[in-house]
């Protein structure tokens, strides 16, 4: 039986390209397509809304008339979105994947909440090979340790709002914590003038770049002396990152309620 998708911020560009392959992949059945309540095309096809063929599916502000059944929602909409949709979605009992960056500490706290109704699962970047940088990420810096420098650069598309972005971020943590650092005192974000001192050690630096069409790339360089060590990866295509969500759909789906990430869908 196909899988029941609903797609949060199903006309952004993540939905889309999500709605791609459910509407023409035999294993999963677009059951709906949310969009924010005063959104222009409200009520219309979504079909018609992409450029397709008619799907028979309105474009609605919630899940309150949806049939959800059988189904998982997935979420590429705004952090004020994602707080709108999970007390609908517990009350469903509807799995829910959150591609959503940009969350805050509160945020997740509340998906934590809803978290003891119905499975839910985060993650910053939903490319199966990122989900590796992360891993490999974390066995470099428990091992290099602090004898060499990190610093992570990422870039973006010039459309994206938030910076760092959540990927980012994320490997900034892995690193700061396999090193025994607190994120949130040693990050430094970017560096300009005549520093007074050398650069610390109890710091892991952070740099944004945005511009162009860039779909994502990401590098940890772990810089020491005489040598140094770069993980990077390259997104290609937002496909990846629609495939990598409906693989985390399929496994939720089978999971008791609980808070998620995909390393527990890819088992490390």
């Amino acid at each position: 039986m196909p899988l029941g998708i609903i797609i949060i911020g199903a006309l952004g560009r993540m939905g889309k390209e999500i709605a791609e392959i459910v509407l023409t992949d035999s294993d999963f059945s677009m059951r709906g397509a949310v969009e924010y309540e005063r959104h222009p095309l409200m009520g219309k096809d979504y079909g018609s809304c992409i450029g397709k063929d008619a799907a028979n599916i309105p474009v609605t502000g919630s899940i309150a008339g949806i049939e959800c059944a059988g189904c998982v929602c997935i979420d590429f909409s705004s952090p004020a979105s994602l707080l709108r949709i999970l007390p609908a979605a517990a009350e469903k009992k509807v799995p829910v994947v959150v591609g959503t960056t940009g969350l805050s500490k509160d945020d997740i706290a509340s998906a934590h909440s809803f978290s003891s109704r119905i499975p839910i699962l985060i993650s910053p970047n939903m490319s199966l090979g990122v989900n590796i940088l992360f891993l490999l990420t974390e066995m470099a810096a428990s091992r290099l340790n602090k004898n060499y420098d990190i610093e992570i650069i990422e870039a973006h598309h010039r459309y994206k709002k938030d910076a760092p972005s959540g990927t980012a971020k994320r490997l900034g943590e892995i690193a700061a914590a396999s090193i025994g650092l607190d994120y949130e005192t040693c990050v430094k974000n970017g560096r300009k003038g005549v520093a007074s001192s050398d650069r610390s050690r109890k710091e892991v630096g952070m740099h944004a770049v945005r511009g162009g069409d860039i779909v994502g790339d990401h590098t940890v360089l772990f810089a020491g002396i005489g040598e140094r060590v770069e993980l990077r990866h390259f997104a290609h295509s937002r496909s990846i990152f629609a495939r990598g969500s409906l693989a985390a759909a399929r496994w939720l789906i089978g999971q008791p309620p609980g808070l998620y990430a995909m390393r527990d869908m890819l088992g490390f």
